[in-house]
């Protein structure tokens, strides 16, 4: 028989505690966490413009350094496509809603008949 989480326990690993090390394709060294899913759910909130969907994500997921929403508008102007790019995809794939993302990371739990 199966034991069911308790709140404690749903509580108990937050999208901090899950933050990363990551390279960019240009070599600088950043940390990064998943959305949580209110962030999720905010970032395309009342908008329909990719690239300010897009500075919501990296202000809210790029830990080290830490963006405004502001900073990382001005990234996006100035920074390398590959780098804006691959960090948003990383950050898709951490928070489970990458291109395929299959929910892979859910078990199927089936009780029996």
């Amino acid at each position: 028989m199966s034991t069911y989480a308790s709140f404690d326990d749903l509580m108990a690993v937050s999208a901090v505690d899950q933050s990363q090390e990551w390279a960019l394709p240009s070599g600088k060294l950043v940390r990064i966490r998943p959305l949580t899913r209110a962030e999720h759910l905010w970032i395309g909130k009342g908008s329909e413009d990719g690239e300010e969907i897009e500075a919501r994500m990296i202000s809210k997921a790029l830990v080290e350094p830490p963006l405004t929403f502001e900073q990382a508008k001005k990234w996006q102007k100035s920074a390398a496509s590959a780098d804006v790019s691959a960090i948003t995809d990383k950050i898709r794939d951490l928070s489970g809603f990458g291109q395929g993302a299959d929910k892979s990371g859910l078990r199927e739990v089936r009780s029996e008949p």
